[in-house]
């Protein structure tokens, strides 16, 4: 990311050129080039590029050099004289130390330290640091409004405001707070914003304070710098793990950073990993800030090679060597996916990201490709990449996101769901009596000790207390079997459908593995262990599969199913059927992926099994008279039953005339949108719209040389903002 352009270009300080060179930065950056001489001058600017670019120092070195120019001029540096003039607010608390730490490494040997505030740390010891005096403030902006309002900083000389990773500031609600501490700062201040990705919020509040600043953007066409290796697998979540796995092992000298979306699944991977002796640990909200320094420090020094986190840690650390970014779970915000890959390949360097995509994460692929502008390239996988011996998976306890036996987990959760009466005490301890007399006639050990500490992950199927189960392959990685003991086949049974997340019991074998003693000794039920396989039905397997997929896509198609000899053959028609042709049939195939995926974790697949997936339009093939099952028992997207509308006289050229007029008055609203937000030149936000009409809107005006559209939000109903190009 380095230019030719050396920093004594920019007519800086022979002292602060030192302190440059002392910590090997001798030609300034893209980003830093093009903002240099504008901030320089004291003007309000708002700067984009890519992540890794070098932002920090492209506002860190012009307010050190204005801050050496000043005390040229004669003005008072020492002791209580030393107003604060330069604040830098950061989204983080981590940006904000790693921000503080940028402005000392080149400041301290100048006689200019800066102060940090952020949450989770003493505001009496911040308190009492403010009073020695400091020219440069770096904060979060809860912690700086809180001082604020105990009258501990007051803002009143302050000649600069900068916004660190501007866009996260306002995605994470801190709009209020930000126009309270402006408002707290004379209108003669300068504006400092910079960001990855753009954002309307942060330019209407400049502009809310009588700012215009001047855009600056470094590759706007591209949010990734060209040195990061970034690619996708198509896993199932199950698979995530095992393949992880491998890849760590692959990787000897890995120093990686592995993101997920919640805080339980962060401790949870992390703590997976831990005992497969990987130096890893998780960084989440819920730790003591003293401990999240303390782990920033460790993973800095490569004490701890693998940081597992949430997006609280994708935005701004520029921590260097770090090889490889994994998105266990794929970001649920198109955004993140730029900032949590832009971890790797900073300064110049090679990097490389992966993100496991499993049926869940599809639907944020899109929204990904849209925003990057290109599509991410797909690991082929063999089934030895997605096979590895693992640990078995350890519970974390969802309070306090520590491990904890399995035992303790069950009981916790027991006890947090009340006393329920005596009839479930006696209930729960004639269970407790029943698995301490259960024992492997192997080992003579407790079943369920047995069984906890060979068992496989799971991640649906969740044992009682009173019954244990496992896997019959799992040393092999195979999940097509569940062994269960139970008091009865009903009750095994329901436990494999819940387990094989299906609801047909018909598809179910059982095969009784061992027999158990009864339950009083001569009489009532036997407990026994069950083996459960599935019977290879294709039809009945696959087909309320992709029926739930196509209800969830809202997409408007039939299909139909069949097994012939060793060809199983998927069609879809219906009027939605051009979009699964669309660039040549990408999601048809994605379709076909899901299928065999899904196939090959039920049952054991023939060797010489085809597939025949297909788009089979009835305008160009005769129809059959039967016709092809229909998602949803025959209901359509609107989830009007289509069989009672043909048998009322109301058939499939009606219901194509509703959707049309559906279409024309959507486009006439868009049209009548379109019109205010040219005469009003700002950004107008429809209403939440389902993804078949969000659909209908970006196509109308996809090449509109006028407006753009931008989906915003998260889940089905996500807002649409159309706004000038």
């Amino acid at each position: 990311m380095e230019t030719t352009t050396p920093f004594t270009d920019f007519k800086l300080s022979s002292a602060l050129i030192n302190s440059l060179n002392d910590i090997g930065f001798k030609n300034a950056s893209p980003i830093q080039e093009m903002t240099m001489s504008h901030i320089l001058e004291g003007k309000d600017i708002f700067a984009q590029a890519e992540t890794g670019s070098g932002k920090t120092g492209s506002f860190a070195i012009p307010i050190i050099e204005q801050i050496l120019r000043e005390e040229t001029e004669g003005q008072p540096t020492a002791g209580e004289d030393k107003l604060i003039q330069y604040v830098t607010l950061s989204p983080t608390r981590e940006l904000a130390q790693q921000t503080h730490k940028v402005f000392n490494d080149l400041g301290e040997k100048l006689g200019i330290t800066a102060a940090c505030l952020i949450g989770g740390e003493s505001i009496d010891k911040q308190k009492s640091f403010l009073k020695t005096g400091t020219r440069v403030l770096v904060a979060t902006p809860g912690r700086l409004v809180d001082l604020i309002k105990q009258k501990a900083v007051k803002l009143d000389q302050v000649k600069a405001v900068v916004f660190d990773e501007a866009d996260r500031l306002f995605d994470m609600g801190f709009q209020k707070d930000i126009e309270f501490i402006l408002s707290k700062v004379n209108n003669n201040r300068q504006l400092i914003m910079v960001s990855a990705t753009s954002n309307l919020e942060v330019l209407k509040t400049a502009y809310k304070f009588k700012s215009h600043p001047l855009e600056l953007k470094l590759n706007e066409d591209s949010l990734l710098v060209d040195n990061i290796n970034h690619s996708l697998a198509m896993v199932t979540q199950k698979e995530k793990m095992p393949y992880l796995v491998n890849t760590l092992r692959e990787n000897a000298d890995v120093y990686a950073i592995v993101f997920c979306n919640t805080q339980l699944q962060t401790h949870l991977v992390a703590e997976w990993l831990r005992l497969m002796d990987f130096k890893a640990k998780p960084i989440s909200g819920r730790l003591a800030q003293n401990k999240r320094t303390r782990l920033m420090e460790e993973f800095r020094n490569k004490e701890v090679t693998i940081l597992v986190c949430t997006d609280v840690a994708a935005r701004g650390l520029d921590i260097k060597d770090v090889n490889l970014v994994i998105n266990y779970d794929l970001p649920q915000e198109a955004a993140n996916y730029v900032h949590r890959i832009g971890r790797t390949g900073r300064a110049g360097k090679e990097g490389r990201a992966i993100s496991f995509c499993a049926h869940e994460d599809c639907e944020h692929l899109d929204d990904i490709y849209e925003f990057i502008g290109d599509k991410i390239t797909k690991l082929s996988l063999t089934d030895a990449d997605v096979k590895a011996q693992i640990a078995p998976k350890p519970y974390i306890d969802g309070k306090t996101l520590l491990p904890v036996e399995r035992n303790q987990g069950r009981e916790r959760s027991r006890d947090d769901r009340g006393n329920r009466g005596s009839r479930d005490d006696n209930r729960r301890d004639r269970n407790k009596n029943d698995r301490k007399d259960q024992k492997d006639h192997k080992t003579n050990k407790p079943m369920n000790e047995q069984n906890d500490k060979n068992m496989a992950p799971l991640e649906r199927a969740v044992p009682t207390p009173l019954n244990t189960y496992t896997r019959s392959e799992d040393e092999n990685g195979d999940r097509r079997s569940f062994v269960y003991t139970a008091n009865s086949e009903d009750e095994a049974k329901r436990k494999a459908l819940g387990y094989f997340m299906l609801k047909d019991e018909s598809l179910l074998k059982l095969e009784i593995l061992k027999k158990g003693p009864k339950k009083f000794f001569f009489f009532g039920p036997r407990k026994n262990t069950y083996k459960v396989t599935l019977d290879s039905h294709f039809k009945k397997l696959l087909l309320p599969f992709i029926i739930e997929i196509l209800k969830l896509g809202h997409i408007d198609v039939m299909v139909k199913v069949a097994l012939r000899g060793d060809n199983v053959d998927v069609s879809f028609n219906g009027e939605d059927e051009g979009l699964l042709m669309r660039n040549r049939g990408e999601m048809l195939q994605a379709f076909e992926q899901l299928m065999r995926l899904y196939i090959a974790n039920k049952i054991t697949i023939p060797p010489k099994l085809r597939w025949n997936v297909r788009v089979n339009s009835p305008r160009s093939n005769n129809k059959d008279s039967k016709g092809p099952d229909r998602k949803d028992g025959n209901r359509g997207r609107d989830g009007r039953d289509r069989n009672r509308g043909r048998n009322q006289g109301r058939g499939r050229d009606s219901y194509q005339k509703d959707d049309k007029e559906r279409e024309e008055k959507i486009i006439s609203m868009v049209e009548g949108v379109k019109k205010d937000v040219l005469e009003k030149n700002e950004p107008i936000t429809l209403k939440p719209l389902d993804p078949r009409d969000r659909r209908i809107v970006h196509q109308h005006l996809h090449d509109d040389p006028k407006v753009k559209t931008t989906s915003l939000g998260d889940g089905r109903l996500k807002k649409i903002e159309i706004s000038l190009r």
